[in-house]
């Protein structure tokens, strides 16, 4: 019976076996042991991963693992990337090295701006304060942290406006 045509695979079968396994594609199948005589085709000098290191065959030569990748290929489960052009997975070719131009702009850009965050102001500063970043002005009971007996709202508060932009930008 003559061995069917398996489509090339980029690496090793033994190389691609781990990732099959680590996927859950594929586990480890015990061989089975041959006493004499063997089939011409069994090497007792050579293991095969596939099969528990079975002897007999090498991992390269396994037609059961072949295979399963064969299937894993024909039903869209295996692919592999492709370093060259390919007109159906990349239509556009790779135009040379990974280099970016730089975009340029005349202002500065701030990260996040404070008004988009919606963690109360009061427990940012309690947070912050708890953990050393920004000294401890106020008392538990002021409505600001960190202005002791003003009776203003922290949520409105332009000192902690600009002291939590500063730290998010």
């Amino acid at each position: 019976m003559p061995i069917p045509k398996f489509t090339p695979i980029p690496m090793t079968y033994e190389d691609l076996l781990p990732s099959l396994i680590a996927n859950q594609m594929d586990v480890i199948t015990p061989g089975k042991i041959y006493q004499h005589p063997f089939p011409k085709w069994y090497d007792p000098d050579t293991t095969c991963v596939y099969h528990g290191k079975t002897p007999g065959h090498s991992t390269e030569k396994c037609l059961a693992l072949k295979y399963k990748v064969q299937h894993l290929i024909d039903t869209g489960w295996l692919t592999f990337q492709e370093d060259r052009p390919n007109v159906k997975t990349n239509p556009l070719a790779n135009h040379g090295g990974g280099a970016v131009n730089a975009i340029e702009s005349d202002r500065p850009r701030r990260s996040k701006p404070l008004k988009d965050v919606a963690t109360p102001r009061r427990f940012i500063c309690e947070a912050l304060q708890k953990g050393g970043v920004i000294p401890h002005s106020g008392h538990e009971e002021d409505s600001c942290l960190l202005h002791i007996g003003e009776l203003h709202n922290m949520e409105t508060c332009l000192a902690v406006e600009n002291l939590l932009q500063q730290m998010i930008d």
